[in-house]
């Protein structure tokens, strides 16, 4: 009995051994991430969960991010290690400012700064730091940007600013601010500003936290059981925001994934943006590819939320966007009592109908996927005999006319 019990010790000990995570960040910021040592308070985390993180930081105040684009520290300390995140915030107040001078002072920098962190080490991920309104919006600047003179309105510009840069930059974004908000809205008994209404508490930056440890490690912040100095219940009210902000919508904070889309009637061609290791579409309508840029027939009407999976660097980024099918084909005087023949068929097909001289043919897979163009249908029979048995979607195009069908391949 002994033996057994040693035995299933051990494995117990090597399966948490293997479930243990370590990652290595950079964080680059000022006094928003200086504040009560938000890098160590994530690492406290990380501890209590099993994890581990090593990391450094760079954090002057009142620093924007102009600064760390072209100070000795910061680039040297980017490339000091293959670092998994580095994150980057701004100075408190740049990010709510008016598009046009964001265009000037902000936006340009971040790119610079994503770019570097990239040339040092493709696989390390650029993680924003979505940082929150004034507790009671910002005086200072409300008379330039009226926006600001509210904390709901300078909250909002800031968090369009950082989603903006995500998704420019093809990178993740922490949404502390988004925490903040929220416990603000449900729970304002938790005091998330030091007295100046600006800076974090302890809860505040407890909040940040819990953020940026559920997007670093991908994993449930209310499992952590460390308080820092809080009170438990005070604890537990911010994790499990974090949980129903961050990790119960972990994909919306995640801009690396990204595609784009033309539609041709019922024909989709479709464009992934990221170079990735492996790629993963699903039509929603039964069918999958795992082709770059493939292109899907839809056989029927309706909208279809479209989703691209990539994993890159042993990472998993996800994007779902939706596809409107409006019609299956356009059938005018240039595509009328179309006949093909035999179907299903051997060695060739038989086109007739009234096409017009360029009338041209595509025969795809059902999983979008093109394996055949004729370039004209006039010179009959048209040859399939060196594709394989199975089902596909014979398309007919005649300018901007289009006419699908199945097809049975013998």
């Amino acid at each position: 009995m002994k033996k057994i019990t040693f035995l299933f010790v051990l494995i117990l000990h090597l399966h948490i051994s293997f479930a243990q995570n370590t990652k290595r960040v950079l964080f680059l910021g000022n006094s928003y991430t200086a504040y009560n040592n938000l890098p160590n308070l994530v690492s406290q985390m990380a501890t209590n969960t099993g994890d581990t993180l090593i990391y450094d930081s760079n954090t002057p105040g009142g620093f924007r991010l102009m600064n760390h684009a072209s100070n000795t520290t910061t680039l040297n300390k980017i490339n000091a290690d293959n670092w998994d995140f580095v994150t980057l915030q701004a100075q408190s107040q740049e990010t709510s400012w008016s598009e046009a001078q964001m265009q000037i002072e902000v936006y340009p920098f971040a790119t610079e700064l994503v770019n570097v962190i990239r040339q040092n080490n493709t696989c390390s991920q650029p993680l924003f730091y979505m940082t929150w309104g004034r507790e009671n919006g910002d005086a200072q600047n409300c008379e330039f940007a009226p926006w600001v003179c509210t904390y709901e309105g300078m909250d909002d510009a800031i968090r369009n600013t950082y989603t903006f840069m995500a998704q420019e930059n093809t990178t993740e974004v922490a949404p502390v601010g988004a925490v903040w908000r929220y416990l603000r809205t449900h729970h304002p008994e938790v005091d998330l500003y030091t007295t100046d209404g600006s800076h974090p508490s302890v809860a505040g930056s407890y909040a940040a936290a819990c953020a940026f440890y559920t997007m670093i490690y991908k994993k449930d912040p209310s499992l952590i059981t460390w308080n820092a100095s809080l009170d438990n219940n005070i604890a537990n009210t911010i994790r499990l925001a974090a949980k129903t902000i961050v990790f119960d919508e972990v994909n919306a904070w995640d801009f690396t994934a990204n595609f784009n889309f033309t539609i041709t009637n019922n024909e989709v061609t479709f464009s992934n943006t990221y170079a990735a290791d492996t790629v993963l579409w699903d039509f929603n309508d039964g069918y999958t590819s795992s082709e770059n840029n493939p292109v899907h027939v839809y056989n029927t009407i309706g909208d279809f939320e479209v989703t691209l999976s990539i994993t890159a660097c042993g990472r998993t980024h996800e994007i779902t966007k939706t596809v409107s099918i409006s019609n299956l084909s356009i059938n005018n005087n240039t595509l009328s009592a179309i006949k093909i023949y035999p179907n299903p068929a051997r060695d060739y097909i038989i086109i007739q109908g009234k096409t017009n001289e360029n009338a041209s043919a595509s025969l795809y897979t059902i999983f979008g996927q093109k394996v055949k163009h004729f370039e004209t249908i006039s010179a009959y029979p048209l040859s399939i005999n060196n594709i394989a048995s199975g089902t596909y979607i014979l398309k007919i195009s005649s300018g901007n006319s289009s006419h699908t069908t199945k097809l049975l391949k013998l």
